[in-house]
């Protein structure tokens, strides 16, 4: 059962985790953003999967929409997601073409547009929050061409676009932001150990945002309220409080027109209708269907969703505090508030009664689109696909021997590298030590900057191989083609060392597939600079 407003966020953690997971894949939901997004995942989740549409996620690797996008082979692409969720911080630098960085974000957006209207998916673009940097301090507040003005006239630039397109929708991040505030929705620690910029009540916030405009979308928003004026109102100890149940009755008003009411009692109409006039008049002159009978609360839900030719689960349950939630159905929205006007509307708010968003249409199958359309219209001109917007990045890496005692820097990026890691017990120390080992490691930069240290490789000198068994990549600078350069630079190590064969040794945890697949796909004679032949293989590990 959903409660409203929502549990606190250890909860809904908890039970996205005991959720029953075994039954089919429903909803398949792609999540590209210029941060980690993975804690996202439970407050998005257990909603829809309450809901029923049993959601299936895929996180790409974080900082690569544009490459998810534009390559027609991406872990995204063969997902081929229902809903694409798109969530860009310009402060986070998402490149979006090799064009003037001051506009990535609409052409990041639209790219993103295209991409999910290429896949018959439901684009939810996350619009992020203001940024919180003032280069002039507070004089950035009066100028036009501020940090300010100019996220705001970008946010407002992609919700225009969007505002029309019926396969695309809006989420802001900045009210969540604003909701927790401004000092207690940062994390500076987490965002600089593992790229998550926010706390957990953000991400609560922002999670249960997107779900209601998917659930919305796909036929599982709010379709109705059950008002249960025995618990709220008739049953109440203190029956006085004719004020509080004027402003209820007041908000119930407000609610779209489409959104239909019903009251249930389990008393006569007549006698309820006459106690509810005496202790709330304003509720008997709603437009509201009166369920009047002896049957359980659970039935007379059932009853009112039948006749809507809707899902119990869509209908939001307004009742009393003291009121036995076990009552109702195990998939019911139940409100459980006093006569008060303010937790009630938090209540209907948080599920959904107030919502207005169109149905999505049938998700239509995915199109195999040929190499020249890897990149969006709106691309073409500036750049000519994936290669091309490499090239754009100026993406330098080369590789050196690490000879110091220590590596700090390399011990790092091999203990938090997870998508791009070989997966091996062997810590970078270990090749510190041994004679027939060596260390190497890679600084990475591009056209927007230094990002330091950012992979580690070891190599095994065999006879007549080479064997590498670490190979750890930032996270940060993965889908910039760095795996290729540093490929082409051991290739030339290994002919130097007069190896025939590269060997790389892994183990799949799944989480690395990217390794794995580049690994694969890299397998065969490939020629280094002078000439020489060395054979790439590439072998699980025993």
């Amino acid at each position: 059962m959903t409660r409203y407003p929502p549990a606190a966020p250890a909860e809904i953690r908890q039970a996205w985790q005991q959720r029953d997971a075994t039954g089919p894949a429903g909803l398949r939901i792609a999540v590209l953003s210029s941060f980690t997004a993975d804690p996202l995942l439970p407050y998005l989740g257990l909603p829809l999967h309450t809901w029923g549409l049993a959601p299936q996620f895929a996180v790409g690797p974080f900082n690569q929409i544009a490459q998810q996008c534009m390559d027609q082979d991406s872990e995204t692409a063969r997902f081929a997601p229902h809903v694409l969720v798109v969530a860009a911080r310009p402060e986070d630098r998402p490149a979006a073409g090799d064009t003037e960085e001051r506009f990535a974000l609409r052409r990041l957006a639209t790219l993103a547009r295209d991409t999910a209207r290429r896949w018959g998916a439901l684009l939810v673009w996350v619009l992020p929050p203001l940024p919180q940097d003032r280069p002039h301090g507070v004089g950035d507040h009066g100028d036009p061409d501020g940090a300010a003005a100019h996220a705001v006239a970008e946010r407002e630039w992609v919700r225009r676009t969007l505002a029309d397109q019926a396969d695309a929708c809006v989420v802001d991040a900045d009210e969540a932001v604003r909701a927790v505030g401004t000092r207690a929705a940062y994390h500076p620690a987490l965002f600089a150990f593992a790229r998550i910029p926010f706390t957990e009540e953000v991400f609560a916030l922002l999670g249960e945002e997107i779900a209601r405009v998917v659930g919305a979308r796909h036929g599982r928003g709010c379709q109705g309220v059950l008002v249960d004026v025995d618990g709220l109102l008739l049953d109440a100890a203190d029956p006085s409080d004719g004020e509080a149940a004027t402003a209820l009755a007041e908000l119930l008003e407000q609610l779209p027109a489409r959104r239909p009411v019903a009251y249930r009692t389990r008393r006569p109409r007549p006698t309820a209708w006459r106690l509810l006039a005496e202790r709330a008049p304003r509720f008997v002159r709603l437009p509201a269907t009166w369920i009047a009978d002896g049957r359980t609360q659970a039935a007379q839900l059932g009853s009112f969703a039948a006749g809507l030719g809707v899902c119990q689960s869509t209908i939001a349950v307004l009742t009393g505090e003291t009121s036995q939630v076990d009552d109702w159905p195990d998939d019911s929205r139940v409100i459980r508030c006093g006569p008060h006007r303010d937790p009630a509307r938090r209540g209907l708010v948080a599920a959904g009664a107030f919502d207005l968003v169109l149905p999505v249409a049938e998700h239509t199958a995915v199109d195999r689109f040929t190499p020249e359309d890897r990149v969006s219209p709106s691309l073409k001109g500036t750049t000519g696909g994936l290669d091309d917007f490499l090239r754009g990045l100026q993406v330098s890496a080369s590789l050196s021997a690490v000879e110091a005692d220590t590596a700090p820097d390399e011990s790092e990026v091999a203990e938090r590298a997870h998508d791009f890691t070989l997966a091996l017990e062997h810590p970078p120390a270990d090749y510190l030590a041994a004679a027939d080992r060596s260390l190497l490691s890679a600084r990475v930069s591009d056209r927007y900057g230094d990002y330091g240290v950012s992979a580690v490789i070891g190599l095994r000198d065999t006879t007549p191989a080479c064997v590498v068994e670490l190979f750890s990549l930032s996270c940060v600078v993965m889908g910039k083609g760095v795996e290729d350069l540093l490929l082409t630079e051991l290739v030339d190590r290994a002919a130097q060392r007069g190896a025939d064969v590269l060997e790389f040794r892994y183990r799949d945890t799944g989480r690395n597939r990217p390794a794995v697949d580049f690994l694969h796909g890299a397998q065969g004679p490939r020629h280094s600079r002078d000439g020489r032949v060395v054979q790439i293989c590439a072998h699980p590990a025993p």
